[in-house]
Formats: C-alpha cells, structure tokens, sequence
C-alpha cells in the first residue's frame, strides 16, 4: 500500500528475517520489532513494536518513508500502518527458498542494491547444499503450540537441501496443535525438533526417545533469513554424527557483523 519516491531512507521493519539480510545489504533501520536481534547491531535500533502488535506514536514520529510487515501474521497491522508511512510491504512467507531468494533480491532492487543483493543471495543458495543424510524427515516447533511444517513450507525445502530430505504427502504449509504431531513422529526416519527453550524439558525427551532425531534451540527453524543455512550446517553435522543436540545456533550466539559467523557473506 502507498508509493515510494525514489530510495527509501526512514524504514521500519516487523519482520526479523528480513531485517537480517537488510543488515548484510547496508540498510540502516529505524525502527524494529523486539524479536530482531540477527545481526547483534539490530539491538541498538529503536522498537516499534512486536511481532503481532505496533506503537502508532512512535512509529509517527519516525515518519518512515517505508514499513515492512510479516504477511499472514501482522496483516492485521498493515491498514493501521498505511497512515503512518509512505509505504507498507507486507512480505508473504515463502514456501521454499526460491521465494526467499525472491524475497531478498525484491528488497535489494527497493534499496538500489541489486548487484550486491544478488551476490548475497547466491551465497544464500549455494550455502544449503549438503549430502543425503535422512529420509522421511519431519520438523516440529514448539511455541507453546506445536507448528508441524509440511511439505510447502521454506522449512521443509530449506532441510533437504541440506540432506534431511522431507517427508512427502503433506501437501500444506504448516499445521498447529495444542498436542505434539506424535503419530507422524513415530512415522518419520528422523525428526528435527526446535525447543521452546534451549534445551527441551523432561516430556520433551519422552516423546523423542527412541526415535532418530536433533534438537535445536528456539528460533532456529523459525526463520528464512540469511542465517538459516549456517543454522541447518549445524544441525546436518549433528545429524550426521548422531548428537542429539545443536548448540551454538544464531539464536544463541547472537552474532555480530564483526564477527566470524557471517565471514561466508563476505
């Protein structure tokens, strides 16, 4: 909604996965969601909101020339936030990593940065090759709910290019539950599984026993921007060597531009 004149130079983002590769772009933020923190310089930037709520006055204030929003999540905000920016984008989330690339070069082309923006992306692409590792591999998030992602999802894509080659015949995007997805857990060769915490709890580890699988942090899965595949190399190798949990994921080292985790962009 609305119109851009020319480069947008005041931008407010609620959409973490976005403002990573706007970070590796160059773009300076405005204005931030509270849960953006891939790359650590985010947390110097002023919130605006969360993931599902804003703060009109502060993002007036601001004037920004652009917003960006999370669609479906945040489509509730996106009339509210059209009269107080000259633009909204409320980006859809990708079913797979074509249109995550898609996403990111849209983006580069808005901030006039294609030719960096597409060398960005081609690493991106090139860093979720890995070798067959599993077959009939499924994911399940935690937020309290549980999020089962299917066959169309940038999850399920992004894992098997990696080598935890994904399930079939679960033709949608994700599903949610108050209870685990336990009968198609017990189905699956391996199961790729994102705490809420961490670490996972007690009848967390019930479920899991005896069934091949990895545990990753929180906000491991949850997420397509340019720290996914250095993410999922974490949870392959772990994989591959049959250790249950992942540590060090983006989510818990809280990396820097400086520091040697984003060195692959470079």
């Amino acid at each position: 909604m609305g119109s851009l004149d020319g480069v947008p130079r005041r931008v407010i983002s609620l959409n973490p996965s976005v403002n990573e590769f706007l970070a590796l772009l160059g773009v300076e933020l405005a204005g931030r969601d509270v849960f953006s923190y891939r790359p650590a310089e985010l947390m110097k930037v002023p919130t605006v909101g969360t993931f599902i709520e804003v703060d009109l006055e502060v993002v007036r204030r601001i004037r920004p020339d652009l917003a960006v929003l999370y669609y479906p999540v945040q489509r509730h905000l996106v009339e509210r936030l059209a009269g107080a920016a000259g633009a909204v984008v409320a980006v859809p989330t990708p079913v797979n990593i074509d249109q995550a690339v898609a996403v990111f070069r849209f983006f580069a082309r808005v901030f006039d940065r294609d030719e960096e923006g597409d060398r960005l992306v081609g690493i991106y692409r090139d860093l979720f090759r890995g070798h067959p590792l599993y077959e009939d591999v499924v994911a399940v998030i935690n937020l309290g709910v549980y999020d089962l992602a299917c066959g169309n999802s940038y999850v399920a894509d992004a894992l098997t290019r990696v080598g935890l080659r994904y399930m079939r015949g679960l033709p949608c995007v994700f599903t949610h539950s108050e209870a685990p997805p336990t009968r198609l857990m017990e189905r699956a060769g391996f199961v790729v599984y994102e705490a809420r915490g961490r670490r996972p709890y007690g009848h967390e580890l019930e479920m899991l026993h005896g069934r091949p699988h990895v545990v990753t942090p929180n906000d491991t899965l949850a997420h397509y921007g340019p720290s996914l595949p250095l993410d999922l190399r974490l949870v392959a190798d772990a994989a591959a060597r049959g250790v249950e949990f992942v540590e060090a994921t983006s989510s818990i080292v809280r990396p820097s531009l400086r520091d040697g985790w984003y060195r692959p962009y470079r």
